[in-house]
């Protein structure tokens, strides 16, 4: 990994310990506008600091077992090549982890959505066809934790709808 990036990692997590405390802070705790964004800072920066804690643990890893390499113990040597091997393969994992952490998030990513859907061409079928949609939709975002609000709908004659407008609010929906 670049250093450029190492001492960005790092000033994540001095940021990330810095929240911290100021979010404990009862100046901080009494304006909530304040409170909240650094809540939400808080919670973006926290996967980057985990990943980037458990990629600093599998280079000591990788250290110990280089170490193991070097041992006049054949058992201690093929011990330490079976580590080296893991090691290196948990770095490889938690290097490309921390390169998509890394990458500039689009404002709009937790912003809720309005999900139209609409009955093309095809009567009775197309409106089944967008019920069966609107269902499928649903569930993802009930599993995904979201709620889905319906505004507006106009059921076909056969079921399904020939239109059905739904607001779909939760965290980071817009970014699914």
């Amino acid at each position: 990994m670049k250093d450029s990036l190492i001492q960005k990692l790092d000033h994540l997590g001095d940021r990330y310990e810095e929240i911290g405390h100021l979010m404990s802070d009862p100046d901080v705790m009494s304006d909530q506008d304040k409170f909240r964004n650094l809540g939400k800072e808080y919670a973006e920066l926290e996967p980057v600091v985990k990943a980037y804690a458990a990629y600093r643990t599998a280079q000591d890893d990788l250290e110990e077992a280089e170490l193991l390499l070097k041992d006049e113990d054949p058992d201690m040597r093929e011990m330490g090549q079976e580590e080296f091997k893991n090691a290196k393969a948990e770095l490889e994992r938690l290097d490309q982890e921390l390169q998509v952490l890394l990458l500039p998030k689009d404002p709009n990513d937790s912003r809720n959505v309005i999900l139209e859907i609409r009955a093309g061409t095809g009567g009775d079928e197309a409106a089944i066809f967008s019920g069966d949609l609107y269902r499928m939709y649903s569930r993802y975002a009930e599993r995904a934790g979201w709620r889905v609000e319906i505004m507006s709908q106009n059921e076909g004659e056969h079921g399904g709808y020939k239109e059905i407008i739904t607001r779909v609010s939760g965290t980071d929906v817009f970014s699914q």
